[in-house]
């Protein structure tokens, strides 16, 4: 699969390499895509462009991209639908993770277990006035504001709608968790940046998070079709070809997971002791 793509790509940054697909998704973009974010609105759903990600990220996978473990994702999925609460964390390489997820699994017929997800989102992607913002559009998601959002010059007025908008976004993903719905999130709450360790880190109130949850079950993402370039929006980082493989671990009880964790770092706190775990282990994943 993808062996069309061992051409070179044209040379040029995102919007010169796919103009024709962003100018589609421009074209595509609903009124309701601007829909200021209020505490009455945190849970988006999809629009139509999915198919036209999907084609933007086929471009780009080289053969051998593929996911591993995939019967430990599909578990995750039947415990959701069971009603159990469930999680799924992974490391964060670029823009199109997500999509590239996606176009992963529709192409090998398992569409309707990524149709399960929804995702934990940072309100600065939905703020975004670029193309970053169209494609986080497509997909179903719960908005929050991260806690590095209140640390910018916010106005008292701002951080309290934004306290609002979390509260809304707990109360969604408590309500969402036991409807079918797998969250998922990225723990690092950024993309891994090669020059900046610390971005490979899973930060502590990622627990907060796992406390609301019965089952979790971490991914890791090797390949980036999409490298993250500092102070710079999609549209203007530089796309290449890549082979790109999502392995799945096992499913774990979180209640259990944290406890052993807890004893794994013994000198650290509940918070600590998880965010350490995730990374470890979902590096530990990588093939």
């Amino acid at each position: 699969m993808y062996e069309s793509n061992q051409e070179p790509l044209p040379e040029g940054d995102a919007a010169e390499v796919f103009a024709s697909q962003l100018a589609d998704l421009q074209r595509q973009a609903s009124a309701h895509d601007h829909e200021e974010l209020t505490p009455d609105n945190v849970v988006r759903w999809g629009n139509q462009n999915r198919p036209l990600v999907a084609g933007l990220c086929r471009r780009l996978l080289l053969p051998g991209s593929k996911i591993t473990g995939l019967s430990n994702f599909r578990q995750l999925v039947r415990h959701a639908k069971d009603g159990h609460a469930c999680l799924l964390c992974l490391n964060h390489r670029s823009n199109l993770d997500v999509p590239t997820f996606d176009t992963l699994l529709t192409d090998h017929g398992q569409a309707d277990l990524f149709d399960s997800v929804i995702w934990v989102a940072g309100r600065t992607l939905e703020e975004d006035t670029g193309v970053t913002r169209m494609l986080v559009q497509c997909f179903n998601r719960v908005i929050v504001t991260p806690h590095r959002w209140f640390h910018s010059g916010r106005t008292d007025a701002q951080i309290h709608e934004a306290r609002l908008i979390n509260i809304a976004a707990e109360r969604a993903i408590s309500r969402l968790r036991h409807e079918g719905w797998v969250c998922a999130l990225f723990p690092s709450g950024t993309r891994i940046r090669p020059d900046d360790e610390t971005t490979k880190q899973a930060i502590a109130e990622t627990d907060s998070y796992l406390r609301l949850f019965d089952y979790l079950l971490l991914c890791n993402i090797d390949g980036c079709t999409l490298p993250v370039s500092r102070d710079r929006d999609f549209a203007h980082e530089i796309p290449k070809l890549d082979r790109v493989v999502f392995t799945f671990g096992s499913v774990h009880r979180v209640q259990q997971w944290r406890a052993e964790m807890a004893e794994r770092f013994p000198d650290e706190d509940q918070r600590t002791a998880s965010a350490l775990a995730i990374r470890e282990e979902i590096e530990a994943l990588a093939p």
